[in-house]
């Protein structure tokens, strides 16, 4: 007779199985990837940069950076990078160590919600990380030091909340209030917009829901408040401690710069036409936008027939619009109303047509997550590809969902070789080829072109790599899923590696920040000219003080003190006043090509991503932009990196 003890440990033991082998081989991969090389400016040194001001100075309310408030991120993902310090001291490998922890939890929750969605289908809940962690972008953007992959957790934590279990019904709503909380505490009001719409069409997908509309619209309501409840136990003592400005930003315009449509001077609004997301879409997704099994098994699957009526009609427009809307992506740049009236005709019809199809209660739940979702934020001004990462995993149980119906209902085109992973395997071995051919093509027909300079003495290693997973991909029979992910995984681990060893040292500002933290520890005041600075060396640096931004000409930004005594450091000063200011201060500046005279007059030079920075004496840099010849340098000027120099004859 088993014991309930007994029981208790072999249904542990099957938990522990299911994350085999998926989970230790992407845990692996991940962790190689992201120590291969320092934090990634500006994504991960901008947030060190926040982190390390609030630890520095002890403003653990308010996120700063550069010595002002930072209004644009709240505070949950830095309080985590704190409670690692606070044990292991400050370093940068508890937060990318974080990052890949995320990674690894957003993967299980992927699961999970996937064998709560499809309990009659467990293939969907295996296949649903192996497919997951295939996704190339999504990859290597959980390589940074970003506020999006803890996001992703509390978006499927949510969501789960959300979803019967095989012995409650009713969703957990305390706790689904909760995950919101944590996540409108990881990135603001956008956590309500990747959970507002299974909350919001609940009845359409949900037994329970249909049956006791009160208490899910009561609940969910409340579980909602008690999210906000969370934020605002934050934000309304973050708005008094940070000042008027601050907390005008924090409250109105850092989130409405981030929905209107228009650039806006002083708001991150990133913003971009409607097209955006659905254009880069195989992107984004790659590469399960090669794998032709799954883009056949999805029509099939989402529009089996027969047809309700209007489902025709409805993908006729839908199929114009998108047809219209790819001809203004391609060049024609329809107005941006006519770009979103478009988009709207694509989605909308589509939605519709998909609702009154007799799917099962999870593809029902996939579609009114995805699809209103993409709406939402397609027609919000503000677009990067990564702010619909926690929309990817619903996107792979989609398409594992629709595979595993092909599996049952169509046999012969589950296991044609013409539906296989060819496509992805050619595609491997023209990468192979090309890398293959870089060390003898690029020196001749492109010397110029830093980033193939910068690869070609490592791609022909790399080519061997890519006809190996071309050979994988070319396999047939079972396992096709697997090799998929396998070699998606392995590839874009490759590329990266490919990145590190030919291109790192152009991203690699530790040279920089370590002859500014000198500067910086002995109180000499630094400015950076010409660019907005990003917080990019203050956590590799450690410093204590802002680096003013400086404009090159006289008069460029108004003054408020033009005594000749101040010897405030002031972000608009132009050159010459911080040279006059701050004879003893450092200046950072950034050109296409080095200027032949900064091998004589400079600090230090060093690559910069596609250009270069150098650090100045402020009078020297100053008397240069004057055509006057300043005193010759009392130590000569440091080159980064030495590997680099050694090889190179530099104009002097």
């Amino acid at each position: 007779m088993t014991t309930p003890l007994s029981n208790s440990a072999y249904i542990r033991s099957e938990h522990l199985r299911a994350l085999w082998p998926w989970l230790p081989l992407w845990s692996v991969m991940a962790l190689l990837a992201m120590f291969s090389h320092g934090p990634m400016p500006m994504f991960s040194t901008r947030t060190l940069a926040v982190a390390w001001e609030m630890w520095a100075h002890g403003h653990w309310l308010v996120p700063h950076i550069n010595g002002d408030p930072y209004s644009e991120k709240v505070p949950l993902l830095f309080w985590m990078i704190h409670a690692g310090w606070a044990v292991f001291g400050v370093n940068d490998v508890w937060p990318r160590f974080l990052e890949v922890a995320f990674g690894g939890v957003q993967l299980v929750l992927a699961s999970v919600l996937a064998s709560r969605l499809f309990p009659t289908r467990p293939w969907v809940a295996k296949a649903t990380p192996w497919l997951l962690m295939a996704f190339a972008y999504a990859f290597l953007f959980g390589l940074q030091i970003m506020y999006e992959v803890l996001l992703v957790v509390w978006v499927l934590a949510a969501l789960l909340c959300l979803t019967p279990t095989a012995t409650r019904a009713e969703p957990r709503w305390w706790l689904f209030g909760l995950m919101v909380g944590l996540g409108l505490l990881t990135k603001g009001p956008v956590m309500v917009v990747h959970v507002l719409f299974p909350f919001l069409l609940g009845p359409l997908w949900n037994t329970w829901a249909r049956e006791n509309r009160a208490r899910w619209y009561g609940f969910g309501l409340l579980g909602l408040l008690i999210g906000f409840a969370i934020l605002l136990a934050w934000a309304i003592p973050a708005g008094q401690a940070g000042g008027e400005a601050y907390r005008q930003r924090l409250f109105f315009t850092q989130t409405a710069g981030r929905v209107v449509s228009e650039r806006t001077q002083g708001l991150q609004n990133h913003a971009r036409p409607a097209w955006y997301y659905l254009v880069f879409l195989p992107v984004i997704v790659f590469p399960l936008s090669g794998w032709l099994r799954g883009i056949v098994a999805l029509p099939m699957t989402l529009f089996r027939r027969p047809w309700r009526a209007g489902t025709g009609a409805a993908l006729i427009i839908a199929g114009a619009a998108l047809l219209l809307l790819l001809i203004s992506a391609a060049g024609a740049h329809f107005n941006a109303h006519v770009d979103q009236a478009l988009l709207v005709l694509v989605l909308v019809p589509l939605f519709v047509a998909l609702m009154r199809q007799p799917l099962e209660s999870g593809l029902q739940f996939l579609v009114v997550w995805l699809l209103p979702a993409l709406l939402t934020f397609s027609l919000i001004g503000g677009k990067q590809l990564y702010y619909v990462l926690p929309e990817l995993a619903g996107v792979t149980m989609l398409v594992a969902a629709a595979v595993a119906d092909l599996r049952e209902r169509h046999k012969g085109l589950a296991s044609s070789y013409a539906l296989g992973t060819w496509p992805l395997s050619l595609g491997a071995f023209l990468l192979a080829i090309v890398l293959f051919a870089m060390p003898s093509i690029v020196p001749t027909h492109f010397p110029d072109n830093l980033w193939l300079t910068g690869m070609a003495p490592f791609s022909r290693f790399f080519g061997v790599i890519f006809v190996v997973l071309g050979a994988l991909l070319l396999l047939r029979g079972r396992g096709e899923m697997r090799r998929l992910a396998f070699a998606g995984l392995i590839g874009t681990v490759s590329l990266n590696a490919l990145f590190t060893l030919g291109l790192w040292y152009r991203y690699d500002l530790a040279p920089a920040s370590a002859f500014l933290a000198q500067a910086d520890a002995a109180g000499r005041p630094i400015g950076n000219l010409g660019t907005e600075y990003n917080g990019q060396y203050h956590f590799a640096g450690r410093l204590m003080h802002p680096i003013a931004r400086l404009n090159e000409l006289t008069g460029a930004a108004p003054q408020a003190d033009d005594d000749d005594d101040d010897t405030t450091v002031h972000d608009g000063d132009s050159l010459d006043d911080f040279a006059r200011h701050h004879p003893d201060g450092l200046v950072v500046s950034y050109a296409k090509h080095p200027p032949a005279n900064a091998f004589r007059f400079a600090r230090l030079i060093q690559p910069s991503r596609t250009g270069w920075l150098m650090i100045w004496d402020a009078p020297t840099l100053n008397a240069l932009h004057m055509d006057r010849v300043p005193p010759e340098p009392k130590q000569p000027t440091l080159l980064y990196p030495q590997d680099y120099w050694r090889t190179r004859t530099a104009v002097r």
